[in-house]
C-alpha cells in the first residue's frame, strides 16, 4: 500500500512538472531569435583551474564545522563520548562539579571518594 501511494505521488509530481514545462513552451518563455536577425553570441567563461574533489567539495566545510565544534567541546571539558559529565568520583551535578573545580584551582586537594549522587537527584 505504501509503495502504491509513493508511486502515485511520484506520478502526480511528474505530471505537474510536465504540464508546467508545456505551459512555458507554449507561452514562448524561451528566448527566440527575431526573424532575419543574428543570434546573440554566448562567450565562454573561464573559471580557473579545475582540481579538487568536484561535487564532493562540500565535505571540507562540513569537516571543518565538525572540527570546530569538537575543539570547542574539548576546550570546555566535554569528554569523548556519551555522558561527558563523568569526571571521576561519580556523577556530579553542574554546581558540584564547579565547586570541586574551584577548590582544585585554589590549591585544595580533592578528597577521595567524593562525588555527586549516583541515583536521581532530588
Amino acid at each position: 500500500m505504501n509503495f502504491a501511494r509513493a508511486l502515485f505521488y511520484i506520478v502526480v509530481v511528474f505530471a505537474i512538472g510536465l504540464v508546467g514545462y508545456q505551459i512555458g513552451i507554449s507561452q514562448a518563455i524561451v528566448t527566440q531569435v527575431p526573424a532575419g536577425g543574428v543570434a546573440p553570441v554566448a562567450y565562454p567563461y573561464w573559471y580557473g583551474p579545475h582540481f579538487g574533489f568536484g561535487f564532493l567539495g562540500f565535505l571540507f566545510p562540513l569537516f571543518f564545522l565538525f572540527l570546530f565544534f569538537g575543539l570547542l567541546r574539548a576546550a570546555f571539558g566535554g569528554g569523548r563520548g556519551w555522558g561527558g559529565g563523568y569526571k571521576g568520583g561519580g556523577w556530579m551535578s553542574g554546581r558540584e562539579r564547579m565547586e570541586q573545580l574551584h577548590r582544585e584551582l585554589h590549591g585544595e586537594k580533592p578528597t577521595t571518594g567524593t562525588g555527586g549522587t549516583t541515583g536521581t537527584q532530588t
